[in-house]
């Protein structure tokens, strides 16, 4: 009876060494292997996110011009001063005195104009009356030079009748009374068309006048120049001293709660649309914004973003950040599974077999091609054909074959 006790104590100890020696076996076998966590591919939409810096200009600005040649008095304002609407910009010199020269100068023309037209007019009416004449005049030299001729005329036509006088004489005084008349028509044309150009001239003489007149008006009330609405400088274009020319750009206001954002995206990115939403943020904001234009440009491709906000200074930086979920499906893996080397790009798959220690999870090399991908996923377009979970990330490197410790094994396989 003694004998079987102490055999029966012999077989248990013996027992349990063996099983602590497989335990640290296993332990020691196990602790050896590259630690690796895996993850099931999946169907799903990349979700695009593009984070870019862009600074924020106005987008309504006013700009101030020069409504007249002149000299800048005085500046002022600065570059970023807000302004009121009508507040004083800056006071300019005009030359009155050159003006003023003009406007006598011009006034004189008219006086002398005026003295012409009205001679021309008499002289022309005195011939008027001559050649057509309507009445005795006795003080129209012409209208009696030419009656004397026509008498003479008269007389020659009966002293040649009578035979006192020879043909000759007559033809004579009739070329005497003809080349006079129309010496007289002639005149009176010339004077027609001089009368019509010196009154054309008396009219333009007096719109320079009204132009000038309205010059020295414009002097006085436009020495100062004041802001259109209110808003914050943008630029200053004069300075004290300065001549400037009439519509000469003296300053741009910045107006309204409407600004542009301008950033730069990469050349690749092909989500970010026109109407689309972004956010903007900074140490003092938060905001809203929504894209107007997408333009290729030499670093990539430019972005001008709206925003509206009361509370947005221009030269104001943000950081923009463009977020989309892509609208079609594909199969995705978590990108920090996908490995390249010189054969390509490949996902180590984890599997399941029978080894010395038991069921034990190795690796096998699955070649792929892969497309576009997001911060987190990527596109695997050839190479799945079922979804067998693959390693994410351990911390040694691992080969095809390879033996692994897989630490999340209740999320693929069964015990």
């Amino acid at each position: 009876m003694g004998l079987h006790t102490g055999k029966g104590k012999k077989t248990i100890l013996l027992a349990a060494v063996l099983g602590l020696l497989i335990f640290f076996s296993k332990t020691v076998y196990f602790y050896n292997l590259p630690e690796v966590s895996a993850a099931r591919p999946f169907r799903g939409v990349l979700n695009k996110l593009e984070i870019a810096g862009g600074l924020a200009s106005w987008a309504v600005e006013e700009t101030v011009y020069a409504s007249r040649s002149g000299v800048v008095g005085a500046v002022f304002v600065r570059e970023g001063e807000e302004v009121q609407a009508g507040q004083i910009l800056f006071t300019m010199d005009f030359d009155v005195e050159d003006a003023e020269r003009n406007l006598r100068e011009i006034r004189n023309n008219i006086t002398k104009l005026k003295s012409d037209v009205d001679f021309t007019a008499a002289r022309l009416e005195a011939l008027s009356f001559a050649l057509d004449r309507d009445g005795e005049d006795y003080t129209n030299a012409a209208a009696l030079e030419l009656d004397r001729a026509e008498r003479e005329l008269r007389a020659a036509e009966l002293s040649y009748s009578l035979g006192e006088k020879s043909a000759n004489a007559l033809r004579a005084a009739e070329d005497a009374a003809r080349v006079l008349r129309l010496t007289y028509e002639e005149e009176r044309e010339t004077l027609r068309f001089s009368l019509a150009a010196k009154n054309i001239d008396l009219e333009n003489q007096k719109i320079r006048e009204e132009a000038c007149l309205a010059l020295l008006r414009d002097y006085r009330a436009l020495s100062s120049v004041r802001s259109p609405a209110p808003g914050v400088v943008v630029s200053v274009n004069a300075a004290r001293g300065m001549y400037v020319q009439e519509n000469s750009p003296l300053a741009s206001i910045g107006t309204g709660d409407e600004f542009i954002v301008d950033c730069v995206v990469s050349g690749e990115n092909n989500f970010i649309l026109p109407a689309d939403h972004c956010e903007l943020a900074n140490t003092a904001h938060v905001l809203d914004g929504t894209v107007l234009t997408v333009k290729p440009g030499p670093q990539g491709k430019l972005v001008s973003i709206r925003v509206v906000s009361s509370e947005v200074s221009a030269g104001e930086s943000f950081e923009v950040s463009f977020e989309k979920a892509g609208a079609a499906s594909y199969t995705l893996v978590p990108s920090a599974a996908v490995n390249q080397d010189s054969g390509g790009y490949f996902l180590n798959q984890i599997k399941r077999r029978r080894g010395i220690m038991g069921e034990e999870y190795y690796v096998e090399r699955l070649d792929v091609y892969i497309g576009d991908s997001d911060l987190n996923n990527t596109v695997i377009t050839w190479g799945l054909t079922f979804f067998e979970p693959v390693v994410l990330r351990g911390d040694k490197p691992v080969a095809s074959g390879d033996t692994v410790s897989l630490v999340n094994p209740e999320d693929f396989f069964e015990n």
